[in-house]
């Protein structure tokens, strides 16, 4: 192991060993080739068994494996780093993998020898120390503000919470009352603010106890209320996110802020207010599948049978929620139980022997689940990105790895309440279980050689979103999707051709006739299939990578492609078509029917109709600009 002793010498820490010493590390030293994508180790493996590398040429990345299941880069090893200190240093306890970016060529040290050279040589191990102390904060760093997003992401239901939602009964002193009268009101109703009002109604300013010590500490002229009051206090609107209260609170501007409707005072909030969120069936329901310990601790939690989910679905939608929010929330539940249904699928494959994944994978979903645009009853749409592994010795191996795992994940997630796709759209399809390049092959036959077969497949496929694993296989197929599709006028027209497919009954006038005798509509196919497939055909066009369709129209506003007001509609067209399926849902749910997406119409009020026949215009309304925006450049 000449060269090794020979490479050693010139790097430093390893400048300060002997003659002897390196020539020792040298002796007990092995050489090893890793190939792009393996890994160098994995978090399964037990602390005992990793070994120290040092690396000679290649690139490779250290992993952090989240309990969302999203993987972190946190930092890259180059040529003359060791791999695997700070790991052992720590007994493993951060989840950690090491991966090679590129083929990999390393020198496996002998652990224990290492360790003894550490306690021979002071200055070697004063510089090793430091090293992983160094290592430690930076990567401390990098996990907290990567991790603080991720929980931003996890939270955004909580935080889109409506303070209207959490706000206490509001109390109220007339500005005529002493300020004694105001301190026992206080005390006796154990607030934190009173709202100073002469009508109960009208807000003048606010007393609460900052104001009530100001005055017991002086030796006031006067002690009326409204000589005393704050009289610009902070306040927010009803319909204002929790947030925005919270961070009021939480920078102590105020202990009790007022929320109005129509200048009038309908409530008010307190540190103690925002403990609802604390006690939100959501976040029970998102602790009871995280700590799920099988699949059959997981089946009671699945979207058709979990009265917790139906209960707290009920009430967002009776508060006036916006109905595709209360969408986006079942999504994310039924990400949670995707996810977790991954790693206890991952447990099992390990238990059988398996082992742990092979390769870094990242699991799919796609359709309306990627969109955040569930309701209820969903059929599985998923699928795999795998890391490129053509090259790789062991490529059979991989392939049969991950047959099983897709074939027990689907079947477990089926189990779990989600219908397998009838059209094949899951990761134990080798069609759907492809690596980068393999998918990025497809896409360009897709972009080439796409029929009408062919193009349901697309547009499915082109509505895909990452929820666990390495993110970066999925971006790096997004980024690849996404410039051909925009670039593609062939493939726009074969997409605007099938969004046609889906057509909404009108007169000649565009006007949609909603009439009792039609018995039921099907609110998927007439009306929100026009406004998404609308909206992703303009995405496309414009180079948008936002998936959700709602985020797509945001979008489409800010480059200035939609009118706002057109964007506005198209939201509350959204809102409606999913409120009037969650509710309906909710109602066969209760009634143990079948979940569908038709909506009786004899069931609905004479507003109710009126709200979808709007709703089901702006659809129509979309389908049709859509037409004759992109026919005016036909190219099929």
């Amino acid at each position: 192991m000449s060269e090794l002793k020979h490479l050693l010498k010139d790097y430093y820490p390893f400048s300060l060993l002997t003659e002897f010493q390196l020539q020792e590390l040298a002796d007990k030293a092995s050489h090893k080739q890793f190939s792009k994508n393996e890994f160098i180790f994995h978090e399964d493996e037990a602390v005992d068994d990793i070994d120290l590398y040092f690396l000679v040429s290649g690139l490779a990345k250290n992993i952090l494996h989240q309990s969302n299941g999203k993987q972190l880069s946190l930092r890259y090893y180059y040529p003359g780093d060791i791999i695997g200190l700070m790991v052992m240093f720590t007994s493993g306890e951060l989840n950690f993998s090491v991966q090679a970016l590129e083929n990999c060529t390393v020198f496996k040290l002998n652990k224990r020898h290492f360790f003894e050279i550490m306690t021979r040589n002071n200055d070697f191990s004063k510089v090793i120390w430091g090293s992983i102390g160094e290592r430690t904060k930076s990567l401390y760093d990098e996990m907290k503000n990567k991790a603080s997003h991720d929980d931003d992401e996890e939270n955004v239901h909580l935080l889109k919470t409506r303070v209207k939602l959490l706000m206490d009964p509001p109390i109220f002193v007339h500005p005529q009352y002493t300020m004694s009268d105001a301190a026992k009101i206080l005390k006796d109703q154990n607030a934190s603010g009173l709202i100073v009002s002469r009508d109960s109604s009208k807000m003048l300013g606010m007393i609460t106890y900052d104001e009530i010590l100001t005055f017991a500490s002086t030796s006031p002229a006067t002690n009326l209320v409204s000589d005393w009051m704050n009289p610009i206090p902070a306040y927010v609107d009803a319909d204002a996110f929790a947030f925005e209260a919270l961070s009021f609170i939480k920078n102590k501007l105020s202990k009790c802020i007022p929320v109005l409707n129509n200048q009038k005072v309908i409530g008010m909030l307190t540190s103690r207010s925002f403990l609802n969120l604390e006690n939100s069936s959501y976040l029970d329901l998102t602790y009871n599948v995280k700590k799920s310990t099988s699949l059959e601790d997981l089946v009671i939690h699945g979207p058709l049978v979990n009265k917790t989910l139906h209960a707290f679905v009920q009430e967002l939608v009776e508060k006036e929620s916006y109905a595709y929010e209360v969408s986006e929330m079942i999504t994310n539940h039924n990400d949670n139980l995707h996810r977790h249904m991954i790693k206890l699928t991952e447990n099992e494959m390990k238990h059988q022997g398996y082992g742990t994944p092979p390769i870094n994978f990242c699991f799919i979903i796609m359709g309306s689940q990627a969109r955040n645009e569930q309701g209820f009853r969903t059929d599985q749409d998923n699928g795999m990105i795998l890391a490129d592994y053509e090259h790789l010795s062991n490529r059979e191996e991989i392939e049969k790895y991950f047959n099983t795992f897709t074939q027990k994940l689907n079947t477990s997630l089926r189990q779990l309440g989600f219908p397998e796709c009838t059209g094949g759209i899951m990761a134990k399809e080798e069609k759907w279980r492809r690596s980068v390049s393999q998918w990025k092959k497809d896409i360009q036959t897709w972009k080439d050689e796409l029929d009408a077969q062919e193009i349901q497949n697309f547009t499915m496929f082109y509505d895909f979103r990452p929820i666990y694993g390495d993110f970066s296989l999925a971006g790096e197929v997004r980024t690849f999707l996404n410039e051909k599709a925009q670039h593609s006028k062939t493939l726009q027209q074969l997409l605007m051709k099938d969004a046609l497919r889906f057509k909404i009954s009108a007169h000649p006038f565009g006007l949609i006739n909603i009439k009792q005798k039609n018995k039921k509509i099907n609110v998927k196919k007439t009306g929100l299939t026009q406004i998404i497939y609308s909206t992703r055909i303009n995405a496309i066009k414009y180079g948008i990578n936002e998936v959700s369709t709602i985020k797509r129209l945001n979008a489409l506003k800010n480059i200035q492609a939609m009118h706002p007001r057109d964007v506005e509609n198209a939201k509350t067209a959204l809102h409606y078509l999913h409120y009037f399926r969650l509710r309906q849902n909710l109602k066969e749910l209760e009634n143990n029917d079948h979940v569908s997406n038709e909506i009786p119409i004899h069931d609905l009020t004479k507003e109710d109709r009126m709200k979808l026949k709007d709703a089901l215009q702006v659809a129509h309304r979309m389908q049709q600009v859509t037409k004759i925006s992109f026919n005016r450049n036909r190219v099929v």
